[in-house]
């Protein structure tokens, strides 16, 4: 071999190199010998000692990756954290294998405190050349010298390593690759959560059902609903009658109040939600906490009730609706507490947990802290929408009500994703007020004109959707029928809601048909009026004022013009002929 690298080039000798390396195995022990549990490796078939081929030998060594695990469980055992790493951002179990599956991360490298960044808190106060030589070679510290008291460079807390998913949500606000998430399989509630809380024995079970404020029927669970009345009323009886019962509590969360008008009473509003979780299936609700996250707005009430609730050892399941406020709430509530620091990922985009994350040292004793995948809701307009649809339709400031003076004949659009039609009334005017995105434009005009806004403003003045062929994706336009009425002018008497768009406020004196045009699937509600003040300046007939319509009418009109510079330039040549 010596013989041979004197006359040969790296490149020649790998193969050699290979060749030399597995004789070499056959001749030496393997690091695996001293295993009884593990077998050795054999290059030769036991039962008739004939020589495996090559290629058999080559490409089946003793591999020590681990299965991928795709599930969405989380770290909810402690076994299956030891085992596997798990992300604390979304709870999907990490791995640095393969970029094209779900948890793949990069392993940060090793960065000494004492001189990474030395020195970068200090600012320049004069050019160089101001600088005499006889200053240059002043004294430097040598970094190795650096005690760990010293007060040049502040340590910061060392940061969790999270998967490369929640890297991209928290610095860009948008998934990398959203096609990794579909090799996910659903979150079963039923199988993860449900069964741990149907458990007739065990530690006590604290339910915070999270629920959006500004989108209150679209984000309400009623699935899980259904289950814990199910299960508290199973469990009742049971302890009732000297058996183990182990009882769960529901404690009512509504986050995002902060989107709210600020003139909305809280009294008011506590009852609104009381009434329509009790129609939703939630009839065994133990306490109800309007709250902000953002705001810091009734953290307190809500941490105290829930560590009272649980006990020292019990566990507490934040659940709700994708894009409810799940994470958001629970890190307000870990700064809140002590100033205990959670690591959730927090985006406005809907499913940014992907498993059941157990949230250490929040609540005290032995509490535990669950935040779990958030539910989809496949009725909510939003999971049809794309993400650039979907940073329009969420609403992420203060409601502000668009309302009109309208009467019979006359139709109010929600960009192209909602319509309404005042068919019938018993009186001359309604008060019809828009409560949705502020991005969202608005169009007013007569019904009779409505069939041709599909194809001539869908995709255009109206987005989202955002685009002609988006609309044919969306699914089919259909109509929903509504016999409302009211008794009075001034404020509205009901609202007709859309799962995860916004509402129409409707004001009247009297009695009205009203028609309600979305896409099919969508899940569209009568309910009693949320919001009942209005805007007492009402908008005017056609497009609302925004960036969308102005860009759309831009688009537009550039056709126009060309077409008019040809037809000029036609115009001036033909005279000139002449």
């Amino acid at each position: 071999m010596l013989l041979l690298a004197r006359n040969h080039s790296l490149s020649k000798l790998k193969p050699l190199l290979s060749l030399s390396l597995i004789s070499h195995s056959f001749t030496t022990q393997t690091p695996y010998s001293h295993f009884t549990s593990i077998p050795k490796p054999h290059f030769q078939n036991p039962t008739n000692s004939q020589p495996l081929p090559f290629s058999t030998i080559f490409f089946k060594p003793f591999s020590s990756s681990k299965s991928l695990q795709l599930n969405r469980e989380g770290n909810y055992d402690e076994a299956t954290t030891q085992a596997h790493l798990v992300c604390p951002g979304c709870g999907v179990h990490m791995q640095d294998s393969d970029p094209k599956n779900p948890g793949f991360f990069l392993k940060p490298s090793t960065k000494d405190p004492r001189t990474y960044r030395l020195g970068a808190h200090l600012e320049h106060v004069a050019h160089e050349p101001e600088f005499n030589d006889s200053l240059k070679r002043g004294l430097i510290i040598d970094p190795e010298k650096l005690s760990s008291e010293s007060n040049l460079v502040e340590l910061k807390p060392e940061k969790p390593v999270v998967c490369a998913r929640c890297h991209s949500l928290r610095h860009y606000g948008k998934v990398k690759d959203p096609t990794v998430e579909n090799l996910l399989p659903d979150f079963d509630f039923d199988h993860t959560v449900g069964r741990k809380l149907a458990l007739a024995s065990g530690t006590r079970s604290v339910v915070l059902m999270v629920v959006d404020a500004a989108d209150f029927d679209g984000s309400f669970p009623k699935k899980v609903a259904k289950l814990v009345s199910d299960t508290i009323e199973e469990h009742s009886a049971a302890w009732k009658q000297g058996k183990s019962g182990n009882v769960p509590r529901v404690v009512l969360v509504v986050t995002k109040i902060d989107l709210l008008p600020s003139s909305l009473s809280p009294t008011r509003l506590e009852h609104w939600v009381r009434t329509r979780a009790r129609e939703g299936g939630a009839n065994k609700l133990t306490s109800v906490h309007l709250v902000s996250a953002v705001r810091d707005w009734g953290l307190k009430n809500l941490v105290d009730d829930v560590v009272s609730l649980a006990g020292p050892r019990g566990n507490v399941w934040a659940i709700g609706a994708q894009n409810a406020g799940k994470s958001t709430l629970i890190n307000a509530i870990g700064k809140h507490v002590e100033g205990k620091i959670t690591h959730l990922t927090e985006a406005p985009v809907p499913g940014t947990t992907l498993g059941i994350v157990r949230v250490e040292g929040v609540l005290p004793g032995h509490t535990k802290l669950f935040d779990t995948p958030g539910l989809l809701n496949p009725h909510q307009i939003t999971t049809r929408l794309t993400r650039e649809e979907q940073s329009l339709v969420n609403i992420s400031k203060e409601l502000k009500p668009r309302t009109y003076r309208i009467k019979d004949g006359y139709s109010v659009h929600i960009a192209g994703l909602m319509r309404l039609d005042i068919e019938e009334s018993s009186v001359d005017t309604v008060y019809v007020t828009a409560w949705a995105s502020p991005y969202l434009p608005l169009h007013m005009g007569k019904t009779e004109n409505a069939c041709t806004m599909v194809e001539e403003h869908f995709g255009r003045q109206l987005q989202p959707p955002t685009g002609e062929t988006r609309v044919k994706e969306l699914g089919k336009w259909v109509r929903k029928e509504f016999h409302i009425s009211g008794n009075s002018w001034d404020s509205s008497s009901v609202d007709i809601a859309a799962a995860g768009l916004g509402w129409f406020a409707v004001g009247l004196k009297g009695e009205a048909v009203l028609s309600v045009w979305t896409y099919d699937g969508i899940d569209v509600v009568l309910r009693n009026a949320l919001l009942p003040n209005r805007s007492y300046i009402f908008e005017v007939a056609g497009f609302t004022v925004s960036k969308i319509v102005s860009k759309a009418d831009q688009a537009s009109n550039k056709p126009d013009h060309r077409s008019e510079k040809k037809r000029k330039q036609s115009d001036r040549k033909e005279s000139v002929a002449c």
